[in-house]
């Protein structure tokens, strides 16, 4: 009888597996109608989904369309000043590349290719032997491309951090900038500047006239005074650029920064124009004319040492020595200039007599130098400090004016 009841069991659980197989049946159908499902609605959403549209832009605001059209007039006259640098290559067989020791920017001054740019940006050209310097003109339409140019130095006034160069370009390819003043300028004023920073060419930057009349130190110690203050970014690769009033006219040009990390700050300065001009004057002058020996040095005058608070009646005895040029004769001969630590300012040796004629002001000094030839000695009366001493320096060719 138990028998009998096992075997009428098995029939029964032969019929499991195709339970099973029916199970699994019906779920894939149920995964297959959700795959369609998703499938089918997102496809019906996709064919839900509405464009948009663009919305016309319509005129541009009044000073926007100032601001474009005086770029596009003005950065024509902007120009890209690289110094490069023939280096031997040992890794190449010994081979010459020419490599970038630094770059700046620059505009065009007049018709006959001067370029006026700072003497920082080029003043490690100027220091080493077999350095070139060279001037990318900018784009006079969108059809045209970059002119580049073999750059001749013309001299330079380190007061002011002002250098002026010289392009041998057609005048039909130069665009000179135009000339304002920096006799009426006003805090809060709007100004543009324009650049190449980090190399990008041209760059738009603006700001307002965040001060007047401020005392900058440079890196290499040169003091520059008078200076315009301006939040206009200014970042490595901007110095020699144009600073503009909102007439497109240079006012400026932008020379250094004032930034813990290098870049710009919102505390940038400019040579004032009125200081530019002054400036290539000079050099044209003394490129034209018999050109004056040199001592290599600057000269501390009344308005530098006023803003400074140095008493005039420190300057009645003779010459303070602002700053002395590397690789001068005066440097030769240990010359020191002025300092400045914080707001501290420290006189430089004070030059009382040239060749036993006393010496009190900048015009007895310039007389007295154009008597003198290049490679010429002569002997200084010095007073550095407490003491007196003289030294003496022979006189080279003067292209930079200091």
């Amino acid at each position: 009888m138990r028998d009998q009841i096992q075997d009428s069991q098995l029939p029964s659980e032969k019929h499991v597996p195709a339970a099973n197989g029916w199970l699994v049946t019906v779920l894939l159908g149920l995964v297959a109608v959700l795959l369609f499902k998703t499938v089918t609605d997102t496809w019906t959403n996709r064919h839900d989904y509405t464009q948009r549209t663009v919305t016309p832009r319509g005129e541009l605001a009044a000073d926007e369309a100032t601001r474009v059209e005086l770029f596009k007039k003005v950065s024509p006259s902007v120009v890209y000043v690289r110094m490069k640098s023939k280096d031997v290559l040992p890794a190449n067989g010994g081979g010459i590349s020419d490599q970038e020791i630094g770059s700046g920017t620059g505009f065009v001054w007049d018709e006959d290719g001067h370029i006026v740019t700072n003497l920082h940006v080029v003043q490690d050209a100027l220091l080493r032997q077999g350095a070139e310097m060279e001037v990318q003109l900018g784009e006079l339409s969108s059809t045209t491309s970059p002119q580049v140019f073999a750059a001749e130095f013309v001299g330079a006034v380190s007061k002011h951090d002002i250098a002026v160069l010289k392009i041998a370009a057609k005048p039909s390819l130069l665009v000179p900038i135009t000339i304002g003043s920096s006799e009426d300028l006003n805090v809060g004023q709007t100004v543009l500047a324009i650049g190449n920073p980090f190399g990008f060419a041209r760059t738009l930057s603006t700001g307002v006239i965040g001060g007047l009349n401020r005392s900058v130190q440079t890196e290499d110690e040169n003091i520059l005074v008078g200076m315009i203050q301006t939040d206009a970014a200014i970042n490595p690769g901007n110095s020699g650029g144009p600073l503009l009033d909102s007439a497109g006219r240079l006012i400026g040009v932008t020379t250094a920064i004032v930034s813990t990390s290098g870049a710009s700050a919102g505390l940038g300065f400019a040579v004032p124009v009125n200081d530019v001009h002054q400036s290539v004057e000079l050099v044209m002058h003394e490129a034209i004319n018999n050109q004056t020996p040199s001592m290599g040095i600057a000269i501390l005058d009344s308005e530098t040492a006023r803003d400074n608070g140095i008493p005039e009646q420190l300057l009645v005895g003779g010459l303070v020595v602002l700053y002395v040029y590397p690789n001068t004769p005066a440097e030769a001969v240990g010359l020191q200039g002025c300092t400045k630590q914080g707001r501290r300012f420290f006189l430089g040796d004070q030059i009382t007599a040239i060749n036993g004629e006393k010496i009190r002001t900048f015009d007895d000094l310039t007389r007295l130098m154009q008597t003198f030839k290049a490679g010429q000695a002569i002997q200084l009366n010095i007073v550095r400090g407490n003491q007196q001493t003289t030294v003496e320096l022979i006189l080279e060719l003067r292209k930079v004016l200091l």
